[in-house]
């Protein structure tokens, strides 16, 4: 079953993968890519070098490659007796957004909620590149066939920097529905995806046309979660149509392209069972009881703990 959504991601299956995924260096990859590093004129010519709405933004790899990586000095870095010189500037973008978010989901959370908030990063990742692919599929939870569908909107781009900054402003896009806690530092600098300076969370202009994901929520327990099925198995058509207008309309670039890829996932993902809201089964107590993820956080329960031993005075009763 596993084998057989994958190859369904790749499309049509003439050639390799590696043709099927097109991968291409990030625009201007060897400016300013030496042992010495460039003085702010020639760095100035290389970022002018990388300007199109579509290109990763230009940033010194190589002392990327330092920071990010370890690298132990700037000849280590560009040395191919080590493997550090393979890191261009788009695996940077997408280990330093990576890095933005692991301190928040492995901070009080169970590992299977872990697992979780991975998975849907990478799906994020995965929709985005195949938004700017001719053959690639996106994957939504929730649909009956568990098999690839044909994305919203193709952008007729290809390039790995198209897809990486989709990917970037895809993620930034739905954190504040499944991982809020990592909004602040997911491009805060240094990270480089804080040269794109995402939206976080849904263009305004985007929920005034097409509302919501969480329009119509909340969702279903996870023991009455029917993923073959029922009214969340499908995305709304209404919606799709809404979705491929304002991007071709409003924002036809990256940026609009990744807000239609996290709304997308979003609405399937946020009615999984995993109750990302925490009103799943219709829980009504506020803020304080309704936690977000309530089940992943195994040592949050508000009807334990020494408070409850607190005697009040008279006066606060």
């Amino acid at each position: 079953e596993a084998a057989a959504t994958l190859l369904s991601l790749l499309g049509p299956r003439e050639g390799s993968v590696r043709q099927a995924l097109g991968g291409s260096a990030p625009c201007a990859a060897d400016c300013c890519a030496a042992v010495v590093e460039c003085n702010a004129t020639a760095q100035a010519v290389c970022m002018a070098e990388c300007g199109g709405r579509w290109d990763t933004p230009w940033f010194d790899v190589v002392l990327a490659r330092v920071g990010a990586l370890g690298a132990p000095s700037r000849e280590a870095a560009t040395s191919h007796e080590a493997p550090f010189f393979q890191a261009d500037r788009n695996h940077i973008m997408i280990i330093g957004a990576m890095a933005g978010l692991v301190p928040a989901i492995t901070d009080g959370y169970a590992f299977s909620f872990q697992t979780r908030f991975t998975n849907l990063v990478d799906q994020l990742v995965w929709n985005a590149f195949a938004s700017n692919s001719d053959r690639l599929q996106a994957l939504l939870f929730g649909s009956a066939t568990h098999r690839g569908v044909e994305p919203l909107v193709r952008s007729g781009q290809t390039s790995t920097d198209a897809k990486v900054v989709t990917a970037i402003h895809a993620i930034a896009a739905a954190l504040p529905f499944f991982l809020p806690e990592a909004a602040g530092a997911f491009c805060a600098a240094p990270a480089p995806c804080f040269l794109l300076r995402p939206t976080i969370g849904l263009e305004p202009r985007l929920a005034a046309k097409c509302g919501s994901p969480l329009d119509g929520y909340p969702g279903v327990p996870m023991a009455d979660f029917d993923p073959e099925g029922g009214e969340w198995a499908v995305f709304p058509p209404e919606k799709a149509e809404c979705l491929v207008e304002w991007h071709a309309e409003d924002a036809p670039g990256p940026s609009g392209l990744g807000q239609v890829v996290a709304f997308q996932l979003l609405w399937h993902r946020l009615r999984d069972g995993w109750n990302s809201m925490g009103l799943d089964g219709g829980c009504e107590g506020g803020p304080a009881y309704c936690l977000p993820y309530a089940e992943g956080r195994p040592q949050y329960n508000p009807q334990v703990g020494d408070c409850l031993e607190e005697e009040l005075p008279a006066s606060r009763l």
